[in-house]
């Protein structure tokens, strides 16, 4: 059983490696494709106030994507880190395992599906008012 714990989280750290890898890459191309399209447009000399509103709207949905990113990036890092400390695949809450599947599925959690439930809330559906 313990091979295939050492297999388990050799893959696991791969699926951490390769997932950073690829956020990186669509990030640098994000960036380099954005600096093209100023390069080659007219992105910074709207026409009127309307173009103004639809361009900082288009920035600022950018960098939220950034953003979302950025914070992945970190979470990857963190499990990085647990996975050297030899604590990668502990749920941070409980302290149960969080499961192979889950962590297949989302190498970076920290969280098992129902820590991560509680930390989330109850969901709000359409209509619901706070």
């Amino acid at each position: 059983m313990a091979a295939r714990l050492a297999g388990d989280e050799l893959e696991l750290r791969d699926l951490l490696v390769e997932h950073k890898r690829k956020l990186w890459a669509d990030l640098r191309q994000e960036i380099f494709d954005r600096a093209g399209e100023e390069i080659h447009s007219q992105y910074d000399i709207p026409q009127d106030v309307g173009e103004q509103s639809i361009l900082d709207l288009l920035s600022d949905a950018g960098l939220a994507v950034a953003d979302i990113r950025r914070s992945q990036l970190t979470q990857l890092e963190e499990a990085e880190r647990r996975l050297e400390m030899g604590t990668y695949g502990r749920c941070e809450s409980c302290g149960e395992p969080i499961g192979y599947e889950r962590l297949r599925l989302v190498p970076f959690t920290a969280y098992c599906v129902e820590c991560q439930r509680q930390q989330e809330g109850p969901a709000k559906g359409p209509g619901t008012t706070l």
